[in-house]
């Protein structure tokens, strides 16, 4: 708790400093800004006061007090969510979760609108997607079926980019710590008040760093080498020797996107939205603390550990996945009836190796396996925003979705090239269409309460389900099934700065094309898809209260939830047959509360905080019993962020620390060990970022990421202290 102790005394001595210089000047002056607007939350432009959710609004400038390597690294402060990016820029499998549900499917994140959450696994890989020309980032937390469908049992998250007014552009450049190189570029102009344009590049690489140990279990007998060192298991046992690790991560991301907004009346618009991006990976050569890779490490004379070249690169190889999003948006005011209309698109190809040897393989010579999933999914959707007299305004609408996935895997000569691949020696595959129709009425009942009523029917197929060997696949029917997802909520300001919020309300997730064909294998067991799996469902309650103070100087946000979930998504266990299958048996609940404060101590000085409190519990699992009255596997209990954040001519700068508790791996939470290999330990970690602007056209910015240097495990090693140097120039 160093770094916790040493960030509260800095902490003081800026509110020391500013009681003493700023705060008696200040005193009395209100803090005048530009309301915060959103759309997300109800799709109408809304004053965030009146939005009738919890609401958390990202604006580029917080962004640029952060060092944001993806997106998904503006949104690990934010109240209610835990980012889990386990590998740092090389991380495949990155998540953001909300409201104690674990992993991307659960959470609706849309760019410009276009949901961004793929035909497979309804996952986001976060380090395809642009992160220098977002102009905001909307977080709703909690339910939000009612207007969205599924993959909003946890909340939505909408990334709006730039549109420029006048030209525009910019260069950033990079290096830090682990040979990391950034490039980034921009420019935009608006020609002839009615075309906005803007282009964007960025690429960033790393050699990254060591995460993943190898490991040797001890057994008895006599050792032939010396070295290594001894580590627990992640239930707390002596069993494991560490006798090397599987190398650097080093990776790679770039992407290239464009917006183009026409303007062809006063009211109307034309918005078109590319993005394509591309995220890498790979491992560099292992290293071995033995002398060798071959042999047995003395543990004591009586014990030693095994270890073959294999150990050395299983469950390793490279990966690369490609993400391309469109979208063509209209608006227009027809009278006094806003029209919008939106079709999209968002296309996936990702690919991974693994090395498939024996115990003799090495780095250099092992075959392996490709695994390549290409999917696409197609968005359209058509609503209106209907005056009712002078009191109710009616958002009614259509919406339209198709997936579509196939996966193969093929052999390898040699696992860490994609090249002289074998045909196809496994398939899987299969489509779904989700069409729906939704409503909701805002209810002006006085000029300080208002009523949400809303509800929207999902109607899912899913349909051509294809897997196993090529030429001998099964073939499963069609499914389908619908829900209707309920919602009311209220806004009550009952004063100019104290607004209540409660809502209640349905919600779901569609089980994910993976969930129902995909099967494979690991380890000698099989994980076996089903294709009758039924959506995943919950009733959920929120109430909150925000609260200023001192003309907006002081604002203080409390909200509690609590979800009640069923037909929840396991796996079934048949230890005779070496099978898991998925099954609709659990049940589940979370209860939470988030709470964050935020205080303006001087004009150029802000100090903010906020705490999240998640019990997520499995409260029945027939499938797998041991996991009942069991905390939800990689959810934090408790999380906290603390902040202070300055702004005065030429300098801006900021210093967050960021704490979550334990977080379980296993169902049953008998992963309690800290401080070794595939174990998720409290840890509290301090990134501070400082930018100079000696000329208006141009700063320098330094970044620390781990200022303490904490070593700390999430599932793999984490980075230590980093450093990354910017350059910026603009016109």
């Amino acid at each position: 708790m160093k770094g916790f102790r040493v960030m509260l005394i800095v902490t003081g001595i800026m509110l020391l400093f500013s009681a003493g210089t700023g705060w008696a000047e200040e005193k009395g002056q209100k803090a005048y800004t530009l309301e915060e607007i959103v759309v997300t939350a109800t799709k109408t432009e809304k004053e965030i006061e009146d939005v009738p959710g919890s609401v958390t609004v990202i604006s580029e400038k917080e962004m640029e007090l952060r060092n944001m390597d993806t997106v998904d690294d503006a949104l690990s402060e934010v109240k209610g969510i835990f980012t889990k990016r386990n590998k740092g820029l090389m991380d495949s499998t990155s998540s953001v979760s909300m409201r104690g549900f674990k992993g991307n499917q659960y959470t609706l994140v849309l760019l410009d609108g276009q949901p961004l959450n793929d035909a497979y696994t309804g996952g986001i890989e976060w380090g395809s997607l642009p992160v220098n020309d977002i102009d905001r980032i909307e977080v709703i937390r909690g339910a939000a079926s009612a207007l969205y469908g599924g993959n909003a049992m946890g909340g939505v998250i909408n990334i709006i980019t730039k549109t420029p007014e006048k030209f525009e552009a910019s260069i950033t450049g990079g290096y830090g710590t682990d040979n990391t190189k950034r490039l980034r570029m921009s420019v935009g102009d608006r020609f002839l008040d009615k075309l906005s344009l803007r282009v964007g590049y960025e690429n960033e690489s790393t050699d990254g760093y060591v995460t993943t140990p190898v490991l040797s279990t001890i057994k008895s007998g006599s050792g032939t080498s010396s070295g290594g060192y001894p580590m627990d298991d992640k239930y707390g046992n002596p069993t494991k020797w560490v006798v090397g690790d599987k190398g650097e991560n080093s990776a790679e991301r770039s992407s290239f996107d464009v917006k183009a907004v026409f303007d062809f009346s006063d009211t109307g618009s034309l918005a078109f939205t590319a993005t394509s991006g591309r995220h890498k990976y790979d491992y560099a050569p292992p290293n071995t603390y033995m002398g060798t890779f071959s042999g047995s490490a003395i543990v004591d004379p009586g014990h030693k550990a095994s270890f073959s070249p294999n150990n050395f690169i299983s469950y390793t190889g490279k990966g690369k996945n490609d993400t391309d999003v469109y979208s063509l948006a209209f608006k227009e005011l027809f009278g006094p009836v806003q029209i919008d209309a939106q079709v999209g698109t968002t296309g996936v190809i990702d690919s991974y190796t693994i090395e498939s040897g024996g115990s003799t393989a090495t780095y250099y010579d092992s075959p392996g396996t490709l695994k390549t999933t290409k999917s696409r999914a197609w968005f359209a959707e058509i609503r209106g925003d209907i005056p009712l007299g002078i009191s109710h305004l009616l958002t009614a609408g259509v919406s339209f979705r198709t997936d579509t996935s196939d996966t193969n895997d093929y052999d390898l000569p040699y696992y860490r090239s994609y090249s002289g691949k074998s045909d196809s020696t496994f398939y899987s595959g299969g489509k779904d269409r989700i069409w729906a129709v939704f409503a909701q009425d805002e209810w002006s009942l006085t000029d300080s309460l208002s009523l949400y009523i809303g509800c929207r029917f999902d109607s899912w197929k899913v349909y051509d389900g294809e897997s196993g060997a090529p030429g001998s696949e099964a073939e499963y029917g069609s499914n389908t099934e619908s829900q209707i997802s309920p919602k009311i909520a209220a806004v009550w300001n009952v004063l100019e700065d104290t607004t209540i919020r409660g809502s209640v309300g349905h919600a779901f997730r569609a089980p994910t094309l993976y969930e129902l064909y995909r099967t494979w294998q690991s380890w000698g067991t099989t994980y076996q898809s089903n294709p009758d799996l039924k959506p995943e469902t919950l009733w959920a309650y929120e109430l909150g209260v925000d609260q200023g103070f001192f003309d907006g100087w002081t604002k203080l946000s409390l909200t509690g939830y609590y979800n009640d979930i069923d037909d929840l998504i396991y796996y079934k266990v048949d230890s005779a047959a070496k099978t898991k299958t998925r099954m609709n048996a659990g049940k589940g609940r979370t209860i939470g509360v988030e709470f964050g404060v935020s205080q303006k101590i001087i004009n150029w000085l802000k100090a903010w905080g906020n705490f999240t409190y998640t019990n997520a519990k499995i409260t029945d699992n027939p499938l797998d019993p041991a996991s009942e009255d069991k905390m939800v596997p990689g959810i934090p209990e408790y999380m906290y962020n603390l902040a202070l954040e300055a702004e005065q001519r030429w300098f801006r700068g900021s210093i967050i620390g960021r704490y979550f508790s334990k977080i379980y791996n296993d169902s049953d939470n008998r992963d309690t060990a800290e401080g070794v290999y595939q174990t998720y330990e409290p840890a509290f970690i301090v990134d501070a970022k400082i930018t100079f602007t000696p000329f208006e056209w141009g700063d320098i910015s330094l970044c620390v990421d781990n200022v303490f240097d904490k070593e700390y495990y999430e599932y793999y090693k984490q980075n230590g202290r980093t450093f990354l140097c910017e350059m910026t120039f603009r016109y």
